[in-house]
């Protein structure tokens, strides 16, 4: 399926002008209802203007979807146990920042103090519909489409905020890109399997072919993403909810092994190719200045572990 600069492959969706920012929370007929009422959406799939910025201000969750993902990133930092067992019990999740959203060809910046960047390869199902305390059956209604989900991580940040033990922070918050198309879920039904998706996905790094696989192997399918999401909580029209990296799909899991090629680096182009769902493309730049964000100690004190200590 071709990547263009046009918001459909056949035109404009349920009255929503090529060329508008992508409103997944407008009451007015748009892209949620074309994907939710249409049924000729199957082939009409949705695309983000990619000169002008994402307009996502719904809820974005970011699962854990693949256990061998985990299991990867774990023995690339030399622990080799067995997962626990609440990783078998419930996905792990945490919630993105819509505000770090860029289109599909944006250029994104590495954050300021990281020297450690890292794409990873997810995607994202769209909610059309939603609700508290869904059944998997109920979380498959929801679902109106998917789109190619890129979380760009600072693993060394990351690394450093782990042990506060309060979940994702500052190594997350920087860039989530988001592919050009919504895959409508009628027209996403063929490639359906139990454990993702049967079509192609890779990845190229400075044109290097870094991933190239099915989308397949997940432990949690979307439907109990997004079931699990709603236990006790509202999800929404508009929320996103992120499969979580595809094993191979992030330099950490191979970060351990002889001849790692080294973290992304400003310049670097990145390539996601989501077959159906279109690519990613996007070059990195570097950071920006970093700028004091916390006041000075007062004179004849300073910040030390012993006055933090609670």
């Amino acid at each position: 399926m071709p990547v263009g600069r046009t918001n459909s492959v056949d035109g404009p969706v349920a009255g929503h002008v090529a060329g508008d920012r992508l409103r997944l929370t407008d009451g007015a007929p748009g892209v949620l209802e074309a994907l939710a009422t249409d049924a000729s959406a199957a082939h009409r799939t949705i695309g983000f203007h990619p000169e002008l910025p994402v307009d996502w201000t719904a809820s974005l969750r970011d699962c854990v979807g693949f256990l061998d993902h985990v299991r990867n990133c774990r023995r690339a930092r030399g622990v080799f146990d067995e997962l626990p067992p609440p990783w078998f019990d419930r996905p792990a999740f945490y919630f993105a920042n819509p505000a770090s959203l860029h289109p599909w060809d944006a250029p994104v910046a590495l954050p300021p103090g990281s020297a450690a960047f890292d794409f990873e390869f997810e995607i994202a199902a769209v909610l059309t519909s939603g609700g508290a305390n869904l059944t998997v059956a109920e979380a498959t209604a929801c679902i109106g489409g998917y789109v190619l989900y890129c979380d760009w991580s600072a693993r060394d940040i990351q690394a450093e905020e782990r042990v506060m033990q309060i979940g994702q922070g500052k190594g997350k918050d920087a860039a989530v890109s988001l592919g050009p198309w919504i895959l409508s879920a009628p027209e996403a039904e063929p490639y359906r399997r139990a454990d993702g998706f049967s079509f192609e996905v890779s990845v190229q790094v400075n044109g290097e072919t870094v991933l190239a696989k099915p989308f397949t192997g997940m432990d949690w399918s979307f439907e109990e993403l997004v079931a699990y999401a709603s236990s006790g909580a509202e999800v929404r029209p508009g929320d996103l909810i992120a499969s979580g990296t595809i094993p191979g799909g992030c330099l950490l899991e191979g970060s351990a092994a002889p001849g790692f090629s080294g973290w992304l680096q400003a310049g670097d182009h990145v390539l996601l190719d989501g077959g159906p769902l279109g690519t990613i493309s996007s070059r990195l730049a570097a950071p920006a200045p970093a700028v004091p964000w916390r006041r000075p100690p007062a004179p004849g004190t300073a910040r030390t572990p012993e006055r933090h200590r609670p």
